[in-house]
């Protein structure tokens, strides 16, 4: 592995990730002014029929998790890769069009709609952290998830965000309590301690470290897990360069688990829903000599949680901000800039 000593741009010394790193850490802000904010409220009052959530990457990620809060409460939702779109729409006729964009000009996105057009669909909602955009023009309801800019090629905040916005509006729709503002905002102050807090940092620095030794990254997950998992891969493959992929924890034992070996990691996403679903791999492949980790807030045997513990309705926002900080570093200690992964390039968002 290589040193993980400064680079420099513009002739001045920057640590490796600096931009990932600062906008990992900006996450709390932006949830404490998305608590302040009606964005939810009018995502809410705009489905009044069967979803379907399109994205690419991260976005699609966002989609997939906010489909299942939606299905949680009897609302018919979907997401849909805008890759496939062209091909796999038909289903989909007058469905509220939810597109998730980060930067609003996903050329994918666009093509999508003009597929998703043709089916008349009820109306379309654009969740983007840029209003003033080609999608955010052509939507008949913007929505800016008041991220802020970002600059690292992996999208953080812009992801939470999407994600909390989701999570807000299901809930409203599905007439229950149990995430409002006022969580939130109690979720932001316990990762933004933890995030300000050495002693609780370590242990994730030193998993970083032995993880970067490692060849592969297995993330499991069930429920809202899976599509937690399937993100946290992505940033892996972006800012480590390592093999890395998010399974949901039950279908992984289904044929996935004979990849594991000594060079494995296997990460667990675990809450009270979740215990019985992925603490059972996670035991099956301890003879293989795995690295094995769980994030969360419940313990599996054996294994000691990363990340900080919130309550429940928000554990994700934790789940993300943990795997995201674990990339980082994991980065670091492999001598990559995760700032500027090789092959891509990001559409700049500005406030």
């Amino acid at each position: 592995m290589k040193d993980s000593a400064p680079i420099f741009r513009n002739d001045a010394p920057v640590r490796l990730g600096s931009h990932f790193e600062r906008e990992i850490f900006e996450q709390p802000e932006v949830w404490r002014r998305l608590a302040a904010s009606d964005a939810p409220a009018r995502l809410a009052a705009a489905i009044d029929g069967d979803v379907i959530f399109v994205g690419s990457g991260s976005s699609l990620f966002a989609g997939q998790l906010g489909a299942i809060a939606l299905r949680r409460r009897g609302i018919g939702a979907h997401a849909l890769a805008a890759t496939e779109a062209r091909g796999d729409n038909h289903a989909y006729r007058g469905r509220v069009v939810v597109a998730v964009s980060q930067s609003g000009r996903s050329s994918d996105v666009l093509d999508a709609l003009d597929a998703l057009d043709a089916l008349e669909p009820r109306r379309t909602i654009a969740l983007t952290n840029t209003a003033h955009s080609p999608l955010g023009e052509r939507a008949d309801l913007t929505i800016d998830v008041g991220a802020g800019r970002e600059l690292a090629i992996p999208a953080t905040k812009s992801v939470s965000a999407t994600v909390a916005i989701l999570l807000l509006a299901a809930t409203a729709l599905g007439g229950g309590h149990s995430r409002d503002a006022r969580g939130l905002e109690e979720t932001a102050d316990a990762i933004g301690a933890w995030l300000n807090d050495a002693a609780a940092l370590a242990p994730l620095f030193g998993a970083a470290t032995t993880i970067a030794a490692r060849r592969d990254v297995m993330i499991l997950g069930t429920d809202y897990g899976a599509p937690v998992a399937r993100e946290g891969a992505l940033k892996f493959k972006e800012a480590t360069y390592l093999h890395a992929e998010g399974f949901e924890a039950g279908e992984f034992r289904h044929g996935s688990a004979a990849m594991v070996d000594a060079s494995s990691v296997v990460i667990g996403i675990v809450d009270r829903d979740a215990l019985r679903v992925v603490a059972r791999p996670l035991a099956e492949i301890a003879a293989t000599g795995a690295l094995r980790y769980a994030i969360g807030t419940v313990r599996v045997e054996g294994l000691e949680p990363l990340g900080p513990q919130v309550a429940d309705p928000f554990d994700t926002l934790a789940w993300l901000v943990t795997l995201q900080l674990l990339a980082l570093h994991t980065a670091r200690v492999r001598g990559i800039d995760s700032d500027a992964p090789r092959g891509l390039a990001k559409a700049v968002v500005t406030e």
